[in-house]
């Protein structure tokens, strides 16, 4: 199925439930006013350092904090080190701050709270203390799948006093010695596949030290699939609340590689998980990533995914047509290049990083850094609704509803507002 710049229909149907731990955003004021369209955040190299042309570095395998204020990204090149932490801030106008880390490349984020960061070793580190300390934050705990492609979520968390239960899936190939980086954990194969395992763990926090206190141990998932995916799979992404994946078979018995959406045991340390199929996008973009539940503010019945493909960003809406719609995010500047992995902040922002040009009145200068599109005010997505006849289910994402993620996410995190 091709691509148009309207949207591509998809099969399948779904469901999935929202991360209990989060309350819903509460609806805007009305009067509020929308956010552009699409704003930009250029790096200045003097900051994160050059490419070969001179322009900023921008790194890969990006992630993106919930309220849309950090950028976790990996290969940040000598003067950040392996990975760094970019806090982007309110106003275009306003300066970009940077942070090393004593993380290795491809680290990632517990999803959902980013309470945690997560080296490709399993040390755990608290993500304040890796804004606070930089390069001298120490982990708290080690567990979890390791390895290059791991992905976790938190699926829960339960106060308890002063301490917090928190329950952690992580996912990824199994890790192997002697495999370089980029390569297949588990299964020699160095284009990037292998048969997926997932781990769950229930962690005991004090706000001061963190331990596990249960482990699932790693298990293989989707093997009743073998007959018709095979157990190869490449591009793997765990959703935000840890109950579902997408991921491509490499080698399916039945149709052609394209990437899906699959279904995991809601239940924490389940020892089955059989992997019903929610979605097949009929082609294979670049890896695709969950945002939050409609409980948690986004739209439609399932939460919504972003995916780049050919250097464009696409929102892929669950709660439009019968298993969800993607719309290309456009009004966009000259030549606008995606690169990395997009991001959904838990109201529907998307954050990626681009290499566009700046044409103002006479000449153009290309710029690196990132672009923050609400997929709502895309010319695509209206010109669906338009053609419905109908009222989009949202028009836009307000200032307001930003603010209030950003206010949010710093409360609960303890980090300076700002």
């Amino acid at each position: 199925m091709t691509l148009t710049r309207v949207a591509f229909a998809a099969l399948g149907s779904w469901a999935l439930s929202s991360l209990s731990a989060v309350a819903p955003v509460p609806a805007p004021d009305a009067g509020d006013e929308c956010i552009p369209p699409v704003s930009y955040f250029a790096l200045d190299p003097s900051l994160v350092g050059a490419d070969g042309n001179g322009n900023a570095a921008i790194g890969s395998y990006e992630r993106i904090s919930p309220d849309g204020r950090f950028v976790l990204r990996s290969y940040s090149g000598r003067q950040l080190g392996e990975v760094s932490l970019i806090e982007l801030p309110n106003d275009v106008r306003e300066a970009i701050r940077a942070y090393a880390t004593p993380l290795s490349n491809e680290a990632f984020p517990v999803q959902g709270s980013w309470r945690y960061l997560v080296d490709v070793n399993g040390d755990h580190y608290r993500f304040a203390d890796v804004v606070r300390q930089g390069r001298d934050a120490t982990p708290l705990f080690r567990g979890g799948m390791t390895g290059f492609y791991a992905a976790a979520s938190e699926m829960s968390a339960r106060e308890e006093g002063a301490s917090a239960q928190i329950t952690i899936r992580s996912l990824s190939w199994p890790q192997t010695s002697g495999v370089e980086p980029g390569g297949a954990q588990g299964s020699g194969d160095p284009g990037g596949t292998g048969p997926l395992q997932i781990r769950t763990i229930r962690v005991l926090d004090d706000g001061v030290g963190a331990r596990i206190v249960q482990d699932s141990g790693a298990r293989y998932v989707c093997t009743s699939r073998s007959l018709v995916d095979g157990n190869l799979y490449s591009l793997p992404m765990i959703s935000i609340d840890g109950r579902e994946f997408s991921a491509v078979p490499q080698a399916p018995k039945q149709g052609a590689p394209t990437m899906r959406v699959y279904g995991l045991s809601a239940e924490p340390f389940a020892t089955d998980h059989a992997c019903q199929q929610r979605i097949d996008f009929g082609h294979t973009p670049a890896k695709a990533v969950f945002g939050f539940s409609p409980a948690a503010g986004g739209q439609g019945e399932a939460a919504a995914l972003t995916f780049t493909d050919n250097a464009s960003v696409y929102f892929y809406d669950r709660g439009v047509g019968p298993s969800g719609t993607a719309f290309l995010i456009d009004d966009l500047k000259t030549s606008v290049l995606a690169s990395a992995f997009p991001g959904l902040t838990r109201d529907g922002r998307i954050v990626f990083g681009a290499t566009w040009k700046d044409c103002p009145d006479a000449g153009c200068r290309k710029r690196a850094g990132y672009a923050v599109a609400d997929p709502y005010q895309s010319a695509a997505y209206k010109a669906h609704w338009n053609a419905l006849g109908e009222a989009p289910p949202k028009s836009c994402i307000t200032h307001a509803e930003a603010m209030r993620e950003r206010a949010a996410f710093a409360l609960r995190l303890g980090l300076p507002d700002r």
